[in-house]
């Protein structure tokens, strides 16, 4: 297991028990992974998880930024699947690009870092996808059709702040 990817998983372990306490959501599920140079890593329990987190954020990676060759971006994802406190179930993609570049900034462009962008992407489930980006982060949650979307942001992006500010 590389060295980055040790620090990764410690660092996810600590915010999963920060965020698996949070304002009443239960963390259902959590995974931790690295893509490079097209390969996963991952913990040998989780790889599953990973490899079907790594189809869902190359699908968003497609869709956001058709230009550019999905296979060559290397990133890192901290996943955590969610139930809310009013029982809606929302699975949270922390997606970040070890060679961040002024080329990522500008694909991201139309996801904002203040609010965030409903994102129409086909899926095999009745799901939809919101994103944000938090500093240098992608984010991207996916939710039932029905759910909220402003109160799924503000309860993603509480948790997020909260999880990085202990």
């Amino acid at each position: 297991m590389s060295r980055q990817f040790q620090h990764i998983v410690i660092t996810f372990l600590l915010l999963a028990v920060v965020v698996g306490s949070m304002s009443g959501q239960e963390v259902t599920e959590q995974a931790v992974f690295c893509r490079t140079d097209g390969k996963i890593e991952a913990d040998s329990s989780a790889m599953m998880t990973a490899e079907w987190r790594n189809r869902v954020v190359c699908d968003f990676l497609r869709y956001a930024v058709p230009s550019a060759d999905i296979t060559a971006i290397d990133y890192c994802n901290t996943y955590s699947g969610l139930m809310m406190d009013d029982s809606t179930s929302i699975s949270i993609d922390r997606v970040t690009f070890p060679n961040s570049s002024d080329t990522q900034i500008k694909w991201f462009a139309d996801i904002p870092e203040k609010g965030y962008a409903d994102m129409d992407i086909p899926s095999e489930a009745p799901e939809k996808c919101i994103a944000f980006r938090k500093d240098s982060t992608l984010i991207i949650v996916w939710c039932n059709l029905f759910a909220d979307s402003d109160k799924v942001y503000h309860t993603t992006l509480s948790s997020f702040v909260e999880s990085y500010n202990r």
